[in-house]
C-alpha cells in the first residue's frame, strides 16, 4: 500500500509540473523554461545528498539514474514540442503509453502481477488513453498527424525509460540516484543550448514558477524512486502515469476547459483499475 501511495503521490506531483510547464512554455521558451526548473531541481539535490552524507552507491547504480535522467529529459521537451506542433488528441494518448517499457521490462525480469492486479492496470491505462483525448473531438489533419504522432512516441519512450531505469538505479541510493540523473539531464539540456546559441530569457515575474517546477519534478521523483524499491516497476509506473489526469483535473479548474463524457468515463475507469491494483 505504500508504495501505490507513493506512486500516486508522484502522479500529483508531475501531473502539477506538467500544467505549469505547459502553460509558462506558451509565453517562454521550452529550453528557457526547461533549463530553469532543472537547474533549480539540480540545486536542491546537491543540498539534500551534501547534507545526508550518504557515500555514492556502485558504477551501476550511477548508469541507470544517468540513463533514467536522459529519459526524463528527452521525455518532458518531447512531450512540450509536441503538444507545441502537434494536436494533444494524438500526442497525450500515444505518450501515455509510457508504462509499456517498465511493464515488459518487468515481465522479463519475472515480476508477475496477480490477476486483479493485472485487471487493474488494464482499466488504469484504459482510463488513462481515453482521458488523455482532447476536448471537442477535432479531426487532426494529415501534415499534423504524423509529428504529433513522433513526438508522443518519443516521450513515451523517454518516460518509459526513466520509470524502468530509476527503479534500477534506486536499489542503491535513493539520493544519488536522483542527483545523477539531474545532472544527466541538466547537462543534455545545457548542450542543446549551447548548440542552438538559445540565450535564457524569462521575465522575472514566472521565475518563482518555472522554479516551482524543479521542486515539483524532485518531489515526484523521489516519490516514484521510493515507490519502485517497495512496488512491482510495471504497476508503480502505471500509477505514476495518471499524471495526464491531474493535468486535465487542473485544466478544468483554471482554464475553464471542458471534458467530454468520454473523459469523465476515463477518468473513472482510471479510478477503479487504481482501486483495484491496490486490492494487494
Amino acid at each position: 500500500m505504500l508504495a501505490i501511495a507513493l506512486a500516486l503521490g508522484a502522479s500529483l506531483a508531475w501531473g502539477t509540473s506538467d500544467f505549469l510547464g505547459g502553460l509558462k512554455s506558451r509565453k517562454t521558451p521550452l529550453l528557457s523554461v526547461l533549463l530553469i526548473s532543472q537547474i533549480t531541481a539540480l540545486a536542491l539535490l546537491t543540498v539534500i545528498v551534501v547534507v545526508r552524507g550518504a557515500s555514492p552507491p556502485d558504477a551501476a547504480s550511477l548508469g541507470w539514474a544517468a540513463a533514467a535522467g536522459l529519459g526524463e529529459a528527452i521525455g518532458v521537451a518531447a512531450l512540450y514540442r509536441g503538444l507545441a506542433v502537434g494536436k494533444m488528441s494524438v500526442v497525450a494518448p500515444v505518450a501515455a503509453t509510457a508504462p509499456v517499457v517498465p511493464l515488459v521490462a518487468g515481465l522479463a525480469a519475472g515480476e508477475i502481477p496477480g490477476p486483479i492486479q493485472w485487471a487493474g492496470l488494464a482499466l488504469a491505462l484504459i482510463g488513462l488513453i481515453i482521458s488523455s483525448g482532447r476536448p471537442g473531438g477535432h479531426q487532426v489533419s494529415s501534415s499534423r498527424s504524423l509529428p504529433s504522432m513522433l513526438y508522443g512516441l518519443l516521450a513515451a519512450l523517454g518516460f518509459g525509460t526513466f520509470f524502468f531505469a530509476m527503479d534500477s538505479a534506486s536499489d542503491g541510493d535513493v539520493g544519488w540516484a536522483l542527483l545523477t540523473a539531474r545532472l544527466a539531464a541538466v547537462a543534455a539540456i545545457a548542450t542543446v543550448v549551447i548548440l542552438k546559441r538559445h540565450r535564457p530569457t524569462v521575465p522575472k515575474t514566472d521565475l518563482p514558477v518555472i522554479a516551482g517546477i524543479g521542486v515539483l519534478i524532485i518531489t515526484a521523483d523521489f516519490l516514484y524512486a521510493a515507490a519502485s524499491t517497495l512496488g512491482l516497476v510495471g504497476i508503480v509506473a502505471v500509477l505514476g502515469s495518471l499524471h495526464t489526469l491531474i493535468t486535465i483535473a487542473l485544466a478544468r479548474i483554471f482554464l475553464n476547459e471542458q471534458l467530454k463524457r468520454a473523459q469523465q468515463a476515463g477518468i473513472a475507469t482510471s479510478l477503479i483499475g487504481v482501486l483495484a491494483i491496490s486490492l494487494t
